[in-house]
Order: C-alpha cells, then sequence, then structure tokens
C-alpha cells in the first residue's frame, strides 16, 4: 500500500487506500484514473463484472523457484483480466463456445500411454502425420481459447476450464523460443484433457513429464522417427536440425524422444547432454530456434469485427485492446 501511495503521487492516503480495499470508501473519478495509471490497467477494469474466480481455474502453473509471490499474484491478476476481456467480446458476438472433443480413457501413468492418446487425438483432428503448421490456430479451431499475455520469463504456460465449458491455455508473448512456445500450448492441452485421469499414485513432477510426452508426441509422431532412423545408428545433428526445422520442435525434445524410444542409448544421449553443456557452439545451435509462428491475433480480430458492426463503440474497443482510440480508427477499415 505504501508503494502504490507513492506511485499515485501521495493523492490520498495509506488508510485510504486499505479502505477501498475493503469496499468500505469509494475513489473519485481523479484516483481512479491515478490507480489505473498505476496499476496499468484501464478505469473499466474496476467495473467489470468478474465471470469466474481464478483461484478456482484448474491450473498447471509453472515457475522458476526464485518467483516471488507478488510476482505470481500479479501476473493472475493480469491473466484474469485478459481472459475477461476475451470472454467479453465473444459474448458481444454471440460467438459459439465450440466443443472440445473429449478423448475417451482410462487411467493413466506412462508416457507409452499419453503418445497413444496423441496419435488418437491427431486422427481425430485429421492431422495426420504431418508437421502441425501453427499450433495456436489448431488449438483455436478445435475450441480451445488462446490467449497470450506480457509475462516475465520465469512463466511459460498455464491452462484451465472456465465455468465448465471455456477451455483456455494462457502462454507468455514475450517468449521468442518459437518451439518452447509451441511444446508449452501442447503441454496444457495435455492438462487441460487428461489430469482428471492421471493416476493418483503420480508425483506433480511425474504428471507434467506425462504432459511432457503427450506434447512431443502431438510435435513430432514417433512413427516419423522410426521410419527415418534406426537404433544404434550414427546421427547427425543436421538430421535433428532438420527436423526441428519441419516439424517446430526443440533440438533437446527431439533428442530426448530419441531416447525415450530407444533408437539411441541412454549412455549415447548422457553423452550429448554432457558435449552440450561443454561446447558452447554446439550449445547455441541445440537452443537456437529456427521455426517461425506468429501469435494468434484472434482476439484482436474479434475485437475490430465487433467495432465494424457497431456492437461497441471505438473507445470500448480500444480499451479491451489496450490500445488509443486513435490506433484502433486508423486500423478500423470497414468495407
Amino acid at each position: 500500500m505504501d508503494q502504490l501511495v507513492g506511485m499515485i503521487g501521495n493523492i490520498v492516503s495509506k488508510q485510504a487506500i486499505s479502505k477501498y480495499e475493503s469496499a468500505k470508501m469509494m475513489p473519485n473519478s481523479t484516483v481512479l484514473v491515478a490507480l489505473a495509471t498505476a496499476l496499468n490497467v484501464d478505469p473499466d477494469y474496476f467495473f467489470r463484472p468478474f465471470s469466474f474466480d481464478l483461484n478456482e481455474f484448474q491450473v498447471s502453473f509453472r515457475k522458476k523457484s526464485d518467483t516471488s509471490a507478488k510476482d505470481v499474484n500479479a501476473l493472475k491478476v493480469r491473466i484474469q483480466d485478459e481472459v475477461e476481456r476475451y470472454l467479453d467480446v465473444e459474448d458481444i458476438l454471440g460467438k459459439d463456445k465450440g466443443n472440445v472433443l473429449q478423448v475417451k480413457c482410462g487411467q493413466l501413468s506412462t508416457p507409452a500411454q499419453m503418445r497413444e492418446l496423441a496419435i488418437q487425438l491427431r486422427d481425430a483432428w485429421h492431422l495426420g502425420y504431418d508437421a502441425i503448421g501453427n499450433v495456436q490456430d489448431v488449438l483455436e479451431s478445435h475450441g480451445i481459447k488462446v490467449i497470450c499475455t506480457e509475462a516475465p520469463s520465469c512463466f511459460d504456460g498455464m491452462s484451465g476450464i472456465v465455468n465448465g465449458t471455456d477451455y483456455i491455455v494462457v502462454l507468455n508473448k514475450k517468449q521468442e523460443h518459437v518451439e518452447r512456445r509451441r511444446f508449452t500450448a501442447l503441454h496444457e492441452l495435455g492438462h487441460l484433457l487428461f489430469d482428471k485421469h492421471f493416476s493418483q499414485a503420480l508425483t506433480l513432477r511425474e504428471q507434467e513429464k506425462l504432459c511432457d510426452a503427450f506434447a512431443n508426441e502431438m510435435l513430432l509422431p514417433s512413427c516419423v522417427l522410426k521410419s527415418i532412423f534406426k537404433p544404434g545408428e550414427k546421427i547427425s545433428t543436421s538430421e535433428v536440425r532438420q527436423l526441428q526445422v519441419v516439424y517446430g520442435i526443440s533440438f533437446d525434445a527431439i533428442m530426448h524422444k530419441l531416447k525415450e524410444l530407444g533408437i539411441i542409448s541412454e549412455s549415447k544421449y548422457k553423452s550429448y547432454c554432457i558435449r552440450k553443456n561443454q561446447n558452447e557452439a554446439l550449445k547455441h545451435l541445440v537452443e537456437e530456434t529456427c521455426y517461425k509462428e506468429d501469435f494468434s491475433k484472434k482476439f484482436e480480430t474479434m475485437v475490430y469485427a465487433a467495432a465494424a458492426k457497431d456492437l461497441i463503440s471505438t473507445s470500448k474497443a480500444a480499451s479491451l485492446l489496450h490500445s488509443s482510440v486513435s490506433t484502433v480508427r486508423k486500423h478500423l477499415n470497414v468495407i
């Protein structure tokens, strides 16, 4: 509270902030604008009714151990706002929520089971064994809402189901490693579809590994690797890099899968990890992103569609997009 008072130029006291929080007093318009500016939100954020409680979100929230509780809570508030705005414009447009395919399965406890489920889902979505060109577009086309938010580097993604109907994956807009971002999106899809089927004997870490196996198989089916490589044969970095370029999956993820499938031995995989960490040139090659995939612009498109249909005002569109009215007017071209 002391920090917030300072950020708004001491125009109200710490006690006043406390009363705002406990609903014992309302800020006037001047204070409201100052609070919105300090907290980097639009003034209408304070008046928007929340349609769900993020604390009830079925969350898969992966973060580094040095992330503070304050940073985590701030990020959750930002995500709450992003989700609310997305659902708001969908309601305005009267969008069909779409049906998310439910894959039938029993209790899950092994990576092999997750790989089999990934192939079943690929078949159901008519993806065959080809590369997924744009993961976000594929998820959106099958009823999964993908929301991209600016977050610290410690955050990869999270997922949850809002009000039992809206399946949501949240990605970090600042994550520049495209292969990692694609993997995260499908990892979170694994949580959305299968969390309730995981064996209760599994630890959280083991559940994460199952979702990793699912994401890996979605990006690069095992049969593709088995058709290219034979167990025990030597593999060049150029061969692995070519798969990375085509399938949009990281070099490390491919190597891990080669080990999981028994195409390379445990000792060879450990040798690769050691050499990577000792050789800067190899480390740079392995960790370099080389796939192109844009962030989803579905939310922005929906907002401009609502404005073009006169369902919302230009100022409302600007508020939803966290943009200026002049910018919205510049890009709002009605045919």
